[in-house]
């Protein structure tokens, strides 16, 4: 093809293609009529066209793979919640850990006692057998104190790293939330005992547990 068709061709190309019309047909349009009927000029110009639109569409999709994943909404309140929960599990067991157990049972019998002569006749009810259970549990906690605290902030710090990496949209955080949160409700069914109000305390925290773990589980399409 000789060099003139080129020199011609080049600037109407880059013109139009900058300017977002349409392209080989166009280009086309702007040659002379003799050049039209040339099957080399056309073909020269939809050789360029192609080559335009297989670089952008490159372009496009190294951007695209580039692009960190967005994460959800839900996912992410979920998991500020989750850090809060975890770092006050964390406190909690070094409070535990840290606290005058022998204190802190005297001072719960005695808010216990004061409470029973206010109730009078109906302490012998259920509200006395429910103050009895939480005695027992104060008492049980007490003893057990140092396993109760130790294995709060391991399994805490189990759930914080896998809600990190469920933050980083890593799936495998899932299952390691998951343990923990299975522990954290086992643990006080084996150091408390299963009194009335040791049941219905893992229930209610079983049940926000579950919430979470659902909502969770609902998110790992966006994980990989």
């Amino acid at each position: 093809m000789p060099d003139r068709w080129l020199i011609r061709l080049y600037p109407v190309w880059k013109e139009r293609v900058n300017s977002g019309k349409k392209r080989g047909p166009a280009i086309i349009e702007q040659a002379d009529v003799e050049d039209r009927k040339d099957p080399l000029v056309a073909a020269c110009v939809q050789m360029i066209v192609s080559l335009h639109k297989t670089i952008a569409m490159n372009d496009t999709t190294t951007a695209t793979l580039g692009a960190p994943a967005a994460r959800p909404t839900l996912l992410t309140v979920i998991c500020i919640l989750s850090f809060i929960a975890g770092l006050w599990g964390i406190y909690s067991g070094i409070s535990t850990l840290t606290t005058d157990q022998t204190a802190a049972v005297a001072v719960a019998q005695q808010k216990m006692e004061e409470a029973r002569a206010q109730l009078g006749d109906k302490a012998d009810g259920m509200a006395g057998r429910m103050m009895d259970s939480a005695m027992a549990i104060t008492q049980k906690g007490a003893e057990n104190a140092k396993p109760i605290g130790i294995s709060g902030i391991i399994l805490s710090l189990l759930s914080l790293f896998g809600v990190w990496q469920m933050w980083n949209l890593k799936k495998s955080g899932f299952w390691l939330y998951l343990v923990a949160a299975i522990g954290g409700l086992i643990v006080p069914l084996v150091f408390l005992g299963g009194g009335m109000m040791a049941i219905a305390s893992v229930g209610f925290v079983g049940f926000i547990t579950l919430i979470f773990i659902i909502l969770y589980a609902v998110n790992l399409k966006y994980m990989h």
